[in-house]
């Protein structure tokens, strides 16, 4: 019973972790990598959430980056390098972030058996 509360608390931390990070960088008053980057590591790089966000920022990365008009397609263009090169960056950290918590918490996730 104690391992599915610790998850349960660790993923509504991360949520929320998550939403006011970006909350952080639509709005100029507070950072949001800060928050980000533990709100991901909480809910893991697997969650659907994650995921899901992902493939909007790329949809809307490469549809931008599409476009005919030469200064929008330069923006979507120098904006789809800077998140691909800043997701180089930080999802090794996030990964690090993520073993660090289950080493922390005694927790081993289930891995296939081996052959």
């Amino acid at each position: 019973m104690y391992l599915p509360v610790i998850m349960l608390i660790r993923r509504i931390i991360g949520a929320i972790l998550v939403i006011v990070g970006i909350l952080g960088l639509l709005l100029p008053i507070m950072p949001g990598w800060p928050l980000l980057i533990p709100g991901i590591a909480l809910l893991g790089s697997k969650d659907p959430l994650i995921r899901y966000l992902h493939m909007i920022v790329l949809r809307v990365l490469k549809f931008v980056k599409s476009r005919k008009t030469p200064w929008i397609r330069n923006v979507g263009e120098r904006a789809y390098e800077a998140y691909r090169r800043t997701r180089d960056v930080v999802g090794p950290a996030i990964l690090r972030f993520e073993h660090t918590l289950e080493r922390w918490l005694n927790y081993t996730p289930k891995r296939p058996p081996e052959i």
